[in-house]
């Protein structure tokens, strides 16, 4: 699986317009071949970041969604960041649920019962 993200602080007067130019391409993204989940995310602490996160079956599902008109978006959203933006694509080979943070009977130092 392949994990796409992205955050950026974008300036106030810009915020809503990049909030709705990201969340236009949510629609296309969910329904994408090989897209597995798409969120965008908005941070309303101080710092005000904008999150887009992509989940995809396979490296080349997600360099297939990549046409021009959804990189020069993200391109453009990047360049708008007051602050250094966060960019990742993250390989998963295992993913695990709820169950993995089961302890077996034992419970951490400290941890309530």
């Amino acid at each position: 699986m392949i994990v796409f993200s992205m955050q950026i602080v974008p300036p106030d007067e810009m915020r809503t317009a990049l909030l709705r130019s990201l969340g236009s391409m949510l629609g296309p993204t969910r329904v994408a071949p090989g897209c597995l989940d798409a969120r965008l995310y908005a941070d309303l602490d101080k710092r005000r970041a904008i999150l887009l996160v992509e989940e995809w079956e396979s490296r080349e599902y997600f360099k297939l969604n990549l046409d021009a008109a959804k990189l020069n978006a993200i391109v453009a959203a990047i360049e708008l960041s007051s602050e250094a933006p966060v960019v990742r694509i993250d390989v998963v080979e295992r993913e695990e649920g709820v169950e993995a943070l089961a302890f077996d009977g034992a419970r951490p130092a400290g941890s309530v019962r």
